[in-house]
């Protein structure tokens, strides 16, 4: 991650007293996680990295997961904590860099939203690494990530867009892509500009 976007990370941290402060909050599960979860045969071990305030490992945890969140932020791992305390959920809760960071015994489920995307080209290999290395046999995982639409889709401001067809390369051929949505999101700041495409997947390790 850059420097610029740490700074950022920073500052809409250290303005947010709740998870709801922060301007990616989203309180629904992805709808791919939801129907990976729907299709296995009973709870396990989820991750979710880079988990921000942890409404998404929540939601695993309430699904009946060992659930463990993962953030390099220690503001976000202090309301996840928190929230985490007020529903009574025993959840993992640790700041780490993704990048270093290892687990005692590997995952069921893996969740990134919006991880990924904020590394460098060259960085993406050792993310590859880290995930085989946390992701079980039959394990799913699901890939929020911006999308890239072609070679002018690239701006200097926010997170790394890129193609589909770099991330399922990036994975194969451990991981084979299940399902795959995406939606484009105009009227955006022209800061960012104006528009991004979101891309959903969701992959299954053999």
């Amino acid at each position: 991650m850059s420097w610029a976007n740490k700074l950022v990370f920073k500052r809409l941290y250290s303005s947010a007293s709740s998870a709801e402060d922060l301007p990616w909050y989203e309180p629904d599960p992805p709808a791919l996680l939801v129907k990976a979860l729907d299709e296995r045969p009973g709870p396990g071990r989820s991750l979710d990295v880079g988990c921000g305030a942890g409404a998404h490992t929540l939601y695993m945890a309430e699904r009946g997961y060992a659930a463990t969140g993962i953030d390099f932020m220690p503001q976000a791992i202090d309301l996840l904590r928190n929230r985490a305390r007020e529903t009574g959920y025993d959840i993992a809760a640790e700041q780490a860099d993704v990048k270093t960071w290892s687990a005692e015994q590997p995952f069921d489920v893996v969740l990134d939203v919006g991880c990924l995307h904020s590394f460098a080209a060259a960085e993406r290999q050792t993310y590859r690494e880290q995930l085989l290395r946390w992701l079980a046999p039959g394990g799913d995982y699901i890939l929020i990530h911006l999308g890239r639409r072609g070679w002018w889709d690239v701006w200097p401001v926010g997170p790394n867009r890129v193609y589909q067809s770099q991330i399922t390369g990036l994975f194969a051929p451990e991981l084979r892509l299940h399902e795959y949505e995406e939606e484009e999101k105009r009227d955006l700041p022209l800061l960012v500009g104006g528009s991004m495409l979101t891309a959903r997947y969701w992959f299954k390790k053999a």
